[in-house]
């Protein structure tokens, strides 16, 4: 089933995030249903505004349940219409109005939710009405503010995240201590640092202590375990990540981070046994999200398996041509099948998409070593945010520690590979036969002694 994004009729257009909240808060209402399968809002925000006849929706997102509604939204008054339909026949299986002010939008929201249910004749478990019947935020206003917080984090840009930080500031005054707004919170201050916006300590430690308190407010908020399994995972321990990453997935199934980034780093461990019913469901969910092809892509590589991550991110490049963590893998991959030429293409296009992007600076300097242009190369990782981001990201520090390699730079490359490892990566085979780029370093008895450390923390973690 879709949910596609309700249509703002409002007079005020700005009034977009209102309409694009009920829509999520819908989704996240009927994922609550195990017996029904519901596509992701990041998938279903791709046909916002679209002109597409349902049935093409429905194929394309290969689901036979499409619901699609309204908003009207002017001052504190409410107008909302919704109706769901099968796409195999065209029929309407249920549809309904509804009208009232901003205080009875919760009241609306589960009586959709209900109606959706019972006209697909599915019984609720106690736990799924519990489930679809609470109000994590009560107080509606503060509600507004999570919303439109939400509305700017997704924007992820520096403007965004500090509007963001504001509405939920706001949200916490009129709330107070509140789970979910103090796990967005959280989560603002690691998109800070996780950018490359804020990389210092202080901002990872507030990250940190919002996420303590949402926890102490409600110790199973998904959001909350997510923002820990983040924080656990780029500071070298990602048993803990995992673990926090796997009770939010428990709570949320569809919780997107938790989809993505389980994967991620299971793969960067060299664990990726057992994480396929995770990868499964996040392709079901979210399949038009460039992330999802990403991390499947990005587990191809980690398992070895170069063919099937090459063919997975050209697909992926090709239908997202511009994002620039699409651009990245796939020039990722390119130059571990020695497709020099293909990869310097897609280098260039991303440094003029994303000249600041750091991940990006990596696989440029990488490309030019190849290339034996090695002074250029180097030249590129003076910027200094490269190795603040280093510090702290398992990733980073690996990629860097790759691009140094191929640069031969050879200590620099070790101290940095040194560094992945004390961070969590532990992908034996990976780094020891399977990684090109690391070929120059293999001999080296500081790598032997690396590898040997490596192998027994790689045979003996147990994901």
């Amino acid at each position: 089933m879709i949910v596609l994004p309700f249509e703002n009729i409002s007079p005020d257009p700005e009034q977009d995030y209102f309409c694009d909240g009920m829509t999520e808060e819908i989704i996240t209402d009927l994922s609550h249903i195990h017996d029904l399968l519901v596509i992701s809002r990041n998938s279903a925000m791709t046909f916002k505004g679209t002109k597409k006849k349902t049935h093409a929706i429905a194929r394309e997102a290969n689901v036979r349940y499409v619901l699609e509604g309204s908003v009207r939204k002017a001052g504190n008054n409410l107008r909302i219409t919704a109706q769901l339909i099968d796409a195999e026949t065209d029929a309407h299986l249920w549809a309904e109005k509804y009208g009232g002010t901003l205080d009875d939008v919760f009241d609306i929201q589960e009586k959709v939710s209900r109606s959706i249910a019972g006209a697909l004749k599915l019984k609720l478990t106690s736990d799924e009405d519990h489930r679809i019947s609470s109000n994590p935020i009560p107080n509606v206003y503060a509600y507004e503010c999570f919303l439109k917080a939400r509305h700017e984090l997704w924007k992820w840009t520096e403007d965004g995240l500090n509007k963001a930080l504001d509405y939920l500031q706001k949200g916490l005054e009129i709330e107070g201590e509140n789970a979910v707004l103090l796990a967005g919170m959280g989560y603002v201050y690691f998109q800070y640092s996780n950018t490359g916006i804020k990389t210092d300590e202080v901002t990872l430690q507030k990250a940190e202590n919002y996420t303590k308190r949402a926890l102490e407010a409600d110790p199973e908020s998904p959001n909350a375990h997510i923002v820990l399994a983040l924080l656990r995972g780029w500071k070298g321990n990602p048993q803990e990540a995992i673990r926090h990453f796997k009770r939010a997935l428990a709570v949320d199934p569809n919780n997107f981070d938790g989809l993505v980034w389980l994967p991620c780093f299971c793969a960067y461990l060299g664990k990726t046994e057992g994480i396929m019913p995770y990868m499964e469901r996040l392709l079901r969910v979210e399949p038009h999200h460039p992330l999802s092809h990403f991390t499947e892509g990005l587990v191809n590589i980690m398992d070895g398996k170069f063919s099937a991550a090459l063919h997975t991110l050209r697909v992926c490049y090709e239908s997202y041509p511009q994002d620039y963590l699409t651009q990245w893998i796939y020039a990722q991959i390119l130059l571990y099948s020695h497709l020099y030429d293909q990869a310097n293409s897609v280098i260039e296009k991303m440094v003029e998409n994303a000249p600041d992007f750091v991940m990006g600076k990596f696989v440029w300097s990488t490309a030019l070593g190849l290339s034996q242009k090695k002074t250029e190369g180097l030249s590129i990782l003076k910027d200094p945010n490269i190795e603040a981001l280093a510090r702290g990201d398992l990733g980073a520090s690996y990629y860097l520690a790759e691009s140094y390699a191929v640069l031969d730079q050879k200590r620099e490359a070790l101290d940095w590979l040194e560094h992945a490892v004390d961070l969590g990566f532990m992908n034996f085979p990976f780094l020891n036969e399977t990684n090109p780029l690391l070929e120059n370093i293999r001999n080296e008895p500081r790598f032997k002694n690396l590898m040997e450390r490596v192998k027994h923390e790689w045979e003996n973690f147990e994901v």
